[in-house]
């Protein structure tokens, strides 16, 4: 009975042991990188964008939910691909059953077919999808409304903003320092 224990205990030790040495033989094969540009995060080969700390639009998850549920749902028709095949054959333990496993199979994937067209149908797998209905304007009386800049009013006077400061950049910066 003892030496169940001890087998438990030889593959925990075993497995600890792998982990450390693979770490540590990482640690001494891998580069050092200690440039800016090598202390960068690298994903999907895209330079990084702005903090890692934002929001990511609800239709990511949305289709990462739909593609989860698609893919598992997927993966049950092969086991139910070799029964049929083998209860059609009237062979097994589903002998009898083929037609019936048959229709069976072809319902299901029918009522995933209606569910991925329900989801295309709503939107939920465009990336670009877009807020369709009327521009926000808070309820303020109507000379306070008038004060209330518009979404393309800030969206004019932020390009007009960012165009600015490039030519002024431009104007700012010394001859001298560019031609070296």
């Amino acid at each position: 009975m003892h030496f169940d224990y001890f087998n438990a205990l030889v593959f925990a030790g075993v497995g600890f042991v792998f982990v450390i040495v693979n770490m540590l033989v990482g640690a001494i094969i891998r580069p050092t990188r200690k440039t800016e540009d090598g202390l960068e995060v690298y994903e999907c080969g895209e330079p990084t964008i702005g903090d890692a700390w934002i929001n990511f639009d609800v239709r990511y998850y949305t289709v990462a939910l739909v593609y989860l549920i698609f893919a598992v749902e997927i993966a049950f028709l092969f086991p139910w691909a070799i029964v049929t095949k083998s209860a059609l054959a009237g062979e097994g333990a589903g002998a009898g059953i083929g037609g019936f496993a048959l229709v069976e199979g072809f319902l299901f994937i029918t009522i995933l077919f209606l569910g991925l067209a329900y989801v295309w149908a709503k939107g939920d797998l465009s990336w670009t999808a877009e807020y369709q209905g009327d521009e926000y304007r808070p309820d303020l009386p109507s000379e306070a409304r008038s004060a209330v800049p518009s979404l393309s009013e800030l969206e004019a006077a932020e390009d007009a903003e960012s165009g600015d400061d490039e030519a002024g950049d431009a104007e700012d910066a010394d001859p001298d320092e560019e031609a070296a």
